[in-house]
């Protein structure tokens, strides 16, 4: 019975796939632009139990790119409401993954996910409006759409609530040396790193695009609060952590000082912000800005987010600190080994000071700079004892344990500079005289929340392949043949280090980075171009009256 036990494990441990070998060819597809056929490849990819959550996520976004946004809308309130489902109803589902594989867990998304379910869906309630039959149709979508932004706020102010915000990271730099020693020695158990500045505390990004909804409704006071805000936030921080360029900032201030015009503000408040927020060719840009002008607003969703890569270390014991060690196990080539080894050293390598000490102690001079390709777990004498007790030692001087974390491979943005063409009324301006302005990249966004909760990862792997491989050892060690209890110990063992697996779930289709095109015109008709990298797209004939605001959701797989 024992035997039978400890094969079924066995089977179980070794029948467990990797994420990224089940979605390679959606994914794909839906690089090269195939968005109907990524979406067939994906449903049988995203099909089991755990999986509901990105199936609702992935599936509402390839909708929404072939231009079924009703049913996109469909699929992703579908997702909104497992997002918000809370963590006691998932309890043992995580602890049952805790004992196996991460991926046994139900998906839970992420913070940035949450605000992009309703961003998403915002951008299909206004196209709906536009194909809408009648103005009181229209009216109704154009509604729901705020009920979006609305839900948008809501989101990022609980996300608020719980990070420290830029000026919390502030008065942390210029505190006091004895409360900033204080808080250097509460992070010795966090691996020496502060990884509150990686949070996603905010998003100047979506916050910016609730004053763009609001404006398309005529909300002008609202519009500039929200426009206020994204460009508050772009300066206090948000702009440097994800190395955006400082025209975002001036763009979120020219258009509040649009909206401050359009509701009355003083020209002497007016004028202030004017001259301290905006270079001289933005201020050009504002005077572009007529009474009647229409405006055509290009909002490039381009490339995908990055997937997460698997990092595998070797977990070992080091008695003479009371110490778990664990190392990277390099593999695969040698840019795969390059951003392995450099996310290692970014997020777990021993550079606080008691780890140093650990590594002196153990290998003289050359034992602390080993710390820079180490992570090391002081345990303490007590609960060193308490492993001795349950063989844990013994487990760890007979069997390798591979311990498995995701990480972010190296990755760069697409930096070529778009242009919109414009045909028709303005029929000899070959080009808008507008650049277009990388508003957000969430690809970083992503990487920063991955390294912030690094530690957690690596902890949480390593308790869940410590129990499976005891597990494995005392299944075997209590059969009383020696040689059958040998064999069967090895074979645990192997089928427990080749299925560890770390869980590296995202939402994939999302983009890697939004470009925001604006330009005003004169009412007329149109035939816009945008070109990108030698690619093209075409929105159509346009009439726009006065006022009017064309908002053109464009989604660039390259």
């Amino acid at each position: 019975m024992k035997q039978a036990a400890l094969w079924i494990l066995i089977l179980f441990l070794t029948g467990c796939s990797t994420y990224q070998q089940d979605i390679e060819e959606g994914l794909t597809l839906a690089q090269e632009g195939d968005w109907h056929e990524a979406e067939s490849q994906l449903e049988k990819a995203l099909s089991s139990k755990q999986d509901q959550l990105l199936y609702y996520l992935e599936i509402g976004a390839l909708a929404q790119n072939q231009g079924d946004y009703e049913r996109s809308n469909t699929l992703l309130e579908e997702a909104e409401k497992l997002s918000d489902t809370f963590f006691q109803e998932n309890y043992s589902n995580r602890a049952w993954a805790l004992l196996t594989n991460p991926r046994q867990s139900d998906y839970r998304g992420t913070g940035l996910e949450r605000v992009y379910i309703s961003y998403l869906k915002s951008l299909n309630y206004i196209a709906l409006a536009k194909q809408a039959k009648t103005s009181s149709q229209a009216l109704v979508l154009q509604d729901a759409a705020l009920v979006e932004v609305r839900r948008i706020e809501l989101k990022l102010n609980e996300i608020k609530a719980q990070t420290p915000s830029y000026q919390d990271l502030d008065d942390a730099d210029n505190q006091a040396f004895y409360l900033k020693a204080l808080s250097w020695l509460g992070d010795f158990y966090k691996g020496g790193r502060n990884t509150d500045k990686y949070l996603y505390r905010d998003d100047a990004w979506a916050r910016y695009m609730e004053g763009l909804q609001y404006e398309l409704q005529a909300e002008y006071d609202d519009a500039r609060i929200s426009y206020q805000a994204a460009a508050n936030l772009y300066e206090a921080g948000y702009a440097q952590q994800y190395s955006l360029a400082d025209l975002t900032t001036e763009r979120a201030w020219l258009d509040t000082i649009r909206m401050m015009q359009k509701t009355g503000w003083g020209s002497d408040e007016i004028q202030r912000l004017i001259d301290t927020k905006l270079s001289s060719s933005m201020q050009q840009k504002l005077n572009s800005y007529q009474a009647d002008s229409a405006e055509i607003v290009v909002l490039e969703h381009q490339g995908f987010i990055e997937d997460k890569s698997e990092m595998t270390l070797l977990l070992s014991a080091d008695p003479r600190s009371y110490s778990l060690v664990l190392q990277p196990l390099h593999g695969g080539n040698n840019i795969e080994q390059n951003d392995s080894f450099r996310w290692f050293t970014m997020a777990y390598a021993d550079i606080s000071p008691l780890n140093l000490i650990a590594n002196y102690k153990t290998g003289g001079a050359w034992g602390s700079l080993s710390g820079l390709f180490t992570k090391r777990v002081i345990l303490g004498s007590g609960i060193w004892r308490q492993l001795q007790d349950i063989h844990i030692e013994s487990l760890l001087s007979q069997y390798p344990v591979r311990v498995t974390v995701p990480f972010y491979r190296r990755f760069q943005l697409d930096n070529h500079q778009p242009s919109l063409r414009l045909s028709g009324t303005l029929s000899n301006q070959e080009e808008s005289n507008t650049s277009t302005i990388r508003m957000t990249s969430l690809s970083d966004i992503a990487l920063q929340e991955q390294l912030a909760y690094a530690q957690r990862d690596i902890y949480e792997g390593l308790l869940r392949e410590l129990i499976r491989s005891w597990l494995a050892y005392r299944l075997a060690s209590s059969v009383q043949d020696s040689t059958a209890s040998l064999l069967l110990s090895l074979a645990g063992q192997v089928a427990v280090f080749a299925s560890s697996a770390a869980d590296t779930r995202n939402w994939l289709t999302l983009p890697a980075q939004i470009r925001l095109t604006r330009v005003s015109v004169p009412a007329g008709d149109y035939n816009p171009e945008y070109s990108v990298n030698s690619k093209q797209f075409n929105l159509g004939e346009l009439h726009l009256k006065a006022n009017q605001i064309e908002v053109w959701n464009l989604r660039n797989p390259d």
